[in-house]
């Protein structure tokens, strides 16, 4: 590649570097630079050799579509077989219609742009088009990692921010006629679903991979190890969100409750004329316990409870549920984060901002009783009336 200095006045000079022809046309990169001869030569050959990184880069960057493929590839032994097959699904199903034919070395910050506000176009949320962004930040991240670009352009695009929103919960009275009308229905799988969902935060892949091992009576905890998840259609057993193990502890009532589930499995069981396996999953609806409830499965028959009852609510809302109930009653952020399994308590403080201004609206209270003493809204039961205007009058 060549490049030229040509003198532009007093201490001033032009680089010029050929490029190629494009079209019939050449073509050249101009830059202009101040400074002495030996500078100016100095930085002639520092544009020379970026533009020969620039283009060993270019043919080697090759489609949009392509770099996030690689990316996947490159990230898959680190992330859990569900989050890299949600990845795939978002882009096969968005993101290579519409830019997986487009040169890496040829995207703008304005083609994402417009992406993102096609997306909001077609109804999709906040959320989901962040997600999108994430995905696109990071691939085009490695890209500049591995050397194919020189700036991510997604650093320069503007994704719609999440929405904010405060966690919901369902009543209490509405858990309780939940898990009652789950047993009424002779469904011991949901309503003890339903009961540990509101009683330890669990979510719904963690309470699906429970199997009886991980409870112990003994020491009353119940520990959450594994989450399940669906991958290419097989169930599929991994680590925690958190890549975490905790320990909830369990109260009385909630381990009467999983003894009963025991017995009616193995009740269950011997009706079929079985055994149940060495370690059954404590949701499962095989006769052995062999095999765990499915997460989709588990929100569906929840799903079709709550519309028969009339009842607004999903399944994940249970989860809410332990954590506003436990900030209600006063309990530390950090128990709680702890105990729902958030590997920062700050996220809890986010989510259960709401339950905390409700929690700080009756510290006030208790805070002005104590130090400046109850309020009196009328005389205390045994003070006599004030005398009246009149009385007052004769007394003078």
């Amino acid at each position: 590649m060549k490049g030229t200095l040509q003198g532009a006045g007093e201490g001033r000079w032009r680089l010029r570097v050929f490029v190629g022809r494009e079209g019939g046309k050449v073509r050249h990169v101009n830059r202009n630079f101040n400074g002495n001869k030996r500078q100016a030569q100095g930085a002639l050959a520092k544009l020379v050799a970026d533009i020969e990184r620039q283009q060993v880069a270019t043919r080697l960057a090759g489609t949009l579509g392509e770099l996030i493929d690689d990316w996947l590839d490159d990230i898959s032994p680190r992330r859990s077989a569900y989050t890299i097959q949600e990845y795939r699904r978002i882009v096969s199903k968005t993101i290579k219609p519409a830019l997986g034919r487009t040169r890496v070395d040829r995207l703008t910050p304005r083609q994402l742009d417009d992406f993102y506000r096609s997306l909001e176009r077609d109804g999709l949320s906040g959320s989901s088009i962040h997600q999108h962004h994430s995905i696109l930040h990071a691939s085009l991240k490695r890209a500049v990692k591995w050397g194919l670009l020189a700036t991510n352009p997604a650093d320069r695009a503007t994704a719609p921010r999440p929405a904010r929103s405060s966690a919901a919960a369902p009543a209490v009275a509405d858990v309780q006629k939940l898990i009652a009308a789950a047993d009424d229905d002779g469904d011991n799988v949901l309503a003890t679903a339903i009961a540990l969902g509101a009683m330890t935060g669990a979510r719904r892949g963690e309470l699906c991979a429970l199997r009886w091992s991980d409870l112990n009576r003994d020491r009353g905890v119940l520990r959450i190890a594994r989450s399940l998840t669906v991958v290419a259609a097989k169930p599929n057993e991994g680590p925690t969100k958190t890549h975490q193990r905790r320990d909830i502890a369990i109260d009385p009532a909630l381990a009467s409750l999983l003894a009963a589930r025991r017995e009616q499995q193995e009740r269950f069981a011997a009706l079929a004329g079985l055994d149940l396996v060495d370690d059954p999953f404590v949701l499962s609806r095989c006769s052995d316990g062999s095999a765990p409830c499915l997460p989709d499965g588990l929100s569906n028959a929840y799903a079709r409870l709550v519309k028969r009852l009339g009842i607004v609510t999903h399944f994940h809302e249970l989860r809410h549920f332990s954590a506003t109930a436990a900030i209600a009653e006063g309990i530390d952020v950090r128990t709680v984060a702890g105990r729902l399994g958030h590997a920062d308590p700050s996220l809890t403080l986010r989510v259960y901002a709401h339950a905390l201004e409700a929690r700080d609206g009756q510290l006030a209270g208790i805070l002005g009783t104590t130090v400046l003493g109850p309020v009196h809204h009328g005389p205390e039961p045994d003070q006599a009336d004030p005398p009246a205007p009149a009385e007052l009058e004769g007394a003078r």
